[in-house]
């Protein structure tokens, strides 16, 4: 669009150019010069519309009273087909001002559908199921601040600056040993590290993404990122994304998740302390594709499991007897699955 500028403010300059050496010296140069100038301000003022128009498209969302983007295809629909043959179907409907309205979760064909429907008021969502109210979300500035449900449970949400998420905190009261915290870490709208941790334990869990540069238009309702299980069950964030600063065009290429638990114990038939040391390793990959628009029209998601086990010994063959092959024992285990995600977008 810059380029078309140029080049029609060109052109009016070779005309006013001619013009001028036309008529120099003479009241019609001061005519025509004065039309051409107002020629050129309203065919100025025309362009520059259009790429403000263009520019203000998709590129930069717009929101609404409720912080609901309004300027982006809106999504329908996510398929869920695993390696197993199981499936199932999230169907999503809004109102007439791009509100999520309802969710119907369609599980592996049952007629029995879960149907979750959502009410908004002012500053508070409300989601019932069966006509019951199972959740109540309190906003302020657009952003969810709290989740309340009607067993006990709640969940707060804290964000940075720029409107991120970076921490969620559960508490349960019925269940205080459940209570846990999200962590998130970002860097130029790209998550880079999520850690869950237990309130009762020192233990804490790190799941590190990667990038290679691959973005879409609108957003990735990613439901198997780990990041995602502080909101697994809030399905409209699934929708509205930007309410719990979650919305982003980056696509990770990888999540990566490293755990070793070290045991030991005194084995009184060997009279010996046995050690052992247990190392977990889950890599999750993603492969999209994009529609025509640049939406993400599916992601193929590809989960390795790898379980590695060493100990001081181990009597393998369950003969009484140590030997040397059956000390420092270093057993792997792999597992791969796949899900493949499709999306509808309108």
């Amino acid at each position: 669009m810059q380029l078309l500028v140029v080049f029609l403010m060109l052109i009016l300059n070779l005309f006013i150019n001619a013009i001028y050496w036309e008529h120099r010296g003479t009241n019609k140069l001061r005519l025509k010069m004065k039309t051409f100038r107002l020629i050129g301000m309203a065919l100025l003022a025309v362009v520059m519309c259009v790429n403000f128009v263009s520019c203000s498209d998709d590129d930069d969302p717009i929101k609404n009273d409720d912080g609901i983007i309004t300027n982006q295809k809106k999504l329908m629909e996510i398929k869920e087909t695993s390696d197993d043959g199981y499936i199932s179907i999230y169907t999503f409907s809004y109102d007439n001002q791009s509100r999520l309205t309802s969710i119907v979760d369609n599980e592996d064909g049952h007629s029995d559908n879960n149907i979750i429907n959502f009410t908004w008021g002012n500053n508070t969502i409300i989601a019932t199921k069966r006509g019951d109210a199972r959740r109540t979300y309190t906003l302020s500035d657009n952003l969810v601040r709290k989740q309340q449900n009607n067993e006990g449970a709640s969940k707060t949400f804290t964000y940075n600056s720029s409107n991120q998420l970076i921490k969620v905190d559960e508490t349960d009261e019925r269940h205080s040993g459940d209570d846990c915290s999200y962590t998130y870490t970002w860097d130029n709208g790209k998550m880079t590290k999520h850690i869950y941790k237990e309130n009762n334990s020192e233990k804490s869990y790190v799941y590190e993404y990667t990038y290679n540069g691959k973005t879409c238009k609108g957003w990735f309702p990613n439901m198997e990122d780990e990041g995602w299980d502080a909101l697994d069950d809030d399905y409209i964030f699934f929708a509205h994304p930007e309410l719990v600063g979650m919305r982003t065009n980056q696509l990770p290429e990888q999540i990566f998740s490293k755990d070793t638990e070290i045991y030991e114990y005194y084995d009184e038939y060997f009279k010996e302390t046995c050690k052992s040391e247990y190392t977990y390793e889950d890599t999750v990959k993603f492969e999209y594709k994009l529609d025509k628009d640049g939406y993400v029209e599916s992601c193929t998601v590809t989960y390795t499991y790898v379980n590695t086990t060493k100990q001081s010994f181990t009597d393998k063959n369950g003969d009484g007897v140590i030997t040397n092959d059956e000390r420092n024992v270093t057993e792997t285990r792999t597992e791969t699955d796949i899900t493949i995600y499709s999306f509808k977008w309108e």
